[in-house]
């Protein structure tokens, strides 16, 4: 017997797409609803750790 799973999910985000990218790449941002702690911006190229303090 087999099963197929499928989820789908959807957010509606009322920003422009630079808004919504920035709000990704740079930790000042993101910080505020992701992560508690980044190392730095997200760059290519670049390593950085982000931290869940949960």
């Amino acid at each position: 017997m087999s099963s197929t799973i499928y989820v789908e999910a959807q957010m509606l985000i009322r920003k422009s797409i630079e808004d919504v990218f920035e709000a990704f790449i740079n930790p000042e941002l993101t910080t505020n609803f992701w992560f508690t702690k980044s190392t730095g911006k997200l760059e290519e190229g670049k390593t950085i750790i982000w931290e869940w303090e949960m």
